[in-house]
Order: C-alpha cells, then structure tokens, then sequence
C-alpha cells in the first residue's frame, strides 16, 4: 500500500471515530456504557478511539448494536464529516506556538470575568456548527497537534474568550499577541485583586503598556 493510500486509510479511521463519538453523544451515552453495550474492552476501545489501531467491520456492528443504529449510519456519518472537512478552510499554525497561547487563554478569565469552561466552549462551537472531541482539544493545548488547523475552530474560540481572532489565527502578528497577552494579564490581576465587579471589557482601547501597568498596581494592592 502507498503513502497516500495509507494516509487516506488513517483520515477514514478518524472520521470513523468522530462518527462513533457524535452518534454517541446523540444517544446520551458515556464511553463506559458503549463499551460494556459493545462487549469491548476498555483498553481496547480507546485505542481504537485514538487512532492507535482501526475499527473492524465486527467492531462496527458491535458498536452499531450498542448505539441503537446500523453499521452503515456510522459509516454515513464518517462520509459526511471527511466532506465536511474537505470544504472547511484551514490554516498552517506552529503547533507548539498555537498550544501555548490555547494554554494562555484556559488559564486566564473570560472578558467577562468567568472562568474558562471546556464543556461551555464546545457548546458554543456546535451552536456555530463546529466539532471539537476532548482529544483534538487536548493535543492542541500540547502543541501536537497536526499544524494545518481549522480556522473557524480558533476563531470560536477566540470568540468565546474574548480576544481579537488575530491572536490565534495569525501567529506571526506581534501586535495582536501584544495586545491579547497584555489583555489576559490585565485580567489575571482583576482577578488576583478580587475586583469581580469589574469587567474587562471596561478598558475598551487601552494600549498593552498600559493594561500591564494597570496589572501591576492591581497586583501591588493585592500583595499589601
């Protein structure tokens, strides 16, 4: 089998596990319940949900039967979302680069002051008509991810922490890391200052300097 050929055979692999994990989620079931209705082991399923090793056509029926559905629903499923992503536009990031800033933006508050909430995001994404599977999430935040990203992923989730697209769209752009990075330092120190009143979006155009100077002296008052 050629390169290529064994390149199209992991994509199908993977659109077959997002099939798995999207009619799962329909069907209100925890991975535990689909094992134990699947008659897999645990170690065995998540290899398979990994993309370690593909399912087989007695794994599709087992799973099938375990989901209420036919093999042929999970194979539907997978076709459409591999046609899914042929049309969705991608960028080119650098995954370590791309991981530390998603790491940046999990660990600082929302523009509106609340924490930054996984479930709450993926929710969001759905409403825009965009997936996002715990592991695609955790490999981004990693930095081993595949670098060709989906656009309109990061661009939700810029969205929904309110900071400019740039920041994660365009990581060559060192104004709008300035400016983001400044932003979720100015809200690290509201938070640390117990200022929960205050809103973030509150500095409207402030510059980056004098956001983290800001920083500084909420910063200063806290230690006091």
């Amino acid at each position: 089998m050629g390169r290529r050929a064994l390149g199209e055979a992991g994509a199908w692999s993977m659109d077959l596990v997002r099939a798995v994990s999207t009619l799962r989620d329909a069907a209100g079931m925890t991975n535990q319940q689909l094992i134990e209705g699947a008659g897999m082991s645990t170690s065995y399923y998540y290899a398979r949900m990994r993309g370690s090793a593909p399912f087989d056509a007695n794994d599709l029926e087992n799973l099938a039967l375990a989901l209420g559905t036919h093999p042929h629903e999970i194979s539907r499923i997978a076709a459409s979302l591999s046609v899914a992503d042929e049309i969705e536009p991608r960028i080119e990031t650098r995954p370590s680069e791309l991981g530390r800033r998603l790491t940046a933006i999990v660990k600082s508050p929302r523009v509106d002051g609340s924490a930054f909430d996984v479930g709450a995001l993926i929710a969001k994404l759905s409403e825009r008509g965009v997936s996002l599977e715990s592991e695609e999430w955790s490999a981004l935040l990693a930095g081993t991810a595949d670098s060709s990203v989906r656009s309109r992923l990061l661009e939700g989730v810029a969205e929904y922490a309110g900071l400019p697209a740039a920041y994660l769209l365009s990581l060559d752009d060192a104004d709008a890391a300035e400016i983001a990075e400044a932003n979720l330092e100015f809200r690290d120190a509201l938070k640390t200052s117990g200022a929960d009143s205050v809103s973030a979006r509150a500095v409207g155009e402030v510059s980056p300097a004098a956001l983290r100077a800001i920083a500084q002296t909420l910063r200063s008052i806290s230690a006091q």
